[in-house]
């Protein structure tokens, strides 16, 4: 009787041959990670945006007072954004508190600025949103659509539209340059 021959492992020339063909996959996988990473982020950061206006609308709905949603930096969403209610209907976060109490106007969400490769086209919306306690929103700025558009290179671009009633969607537009 033969015995069978033990299997001592790899050769050399079949852990090169084993290495070389992983680092060409590797080499043609890596780029397309990247974008989807990219792809990630911008969809991610434009559902926040959308979430934290549903936030703010039922928010007015549910206290009965204005709520409003406004850029840290005049007209610049992606400084980041702040929700606030709104007793004295001043939009000002001068008299912003932290503690929400009657008659006082305090922060609901606050986000902080957008990463370098995301960008944000504010369109008509750039001096924020102001939710009635109807969920309406309260604006005189190109409505009855106003969109936000988040862009980042090589990405297909997230529009998010919002009409007069308060509603939103978010729609996917043409390919970032």
């Amino acid at each position: 009787m033969v015995k069978d021959k033990i299997n001592q492992g790899f050769t050399l020339v079949e852990l090169m041959v084993t290495l070389a063909v992983a680092a060409i996959i590797l080499a043609i996988a890596a780029p397309s990670f990247s974008q989807m990473i990219r792809d990630h982020r911008l969809i991610t950061t434009a559902n926040d945006f959308m979430g934290t206006m549903q936030l703010a609308r039922s928010e007015a709905i549910r206290r009965g007072i204005q709520v409003t949603m406004l850029p840290i930096t005049n007209g610049d969403w992606s400084s980041g954004w702040n929700v606030f209610t709104d007793w004295d209907a001043d939009e000002s976060l001068g008299d912003v508190g932290a503690v929400c109490a009657e008659n006082q106007d305090c922060f609901l969400s606050q986000q902080n600025a957008l990463d370098s490769v995301t960008s944000v086209a504010a369109g008509n919306t750039g001096s924020g949103f102001r939710f009635m306690p109807t969920g309406e929103i309260l604006s005189t700025l190109g409505f009855p659509n106003g969109n936000i558009t988040f862009c980042s290179t090589g990405s297909n671009e997230r529009i998010i539209t919002v009409n007069q009633s308060g509603s939103s969607r978010i729609s996917i537009g043409n390919v970032c340059p």
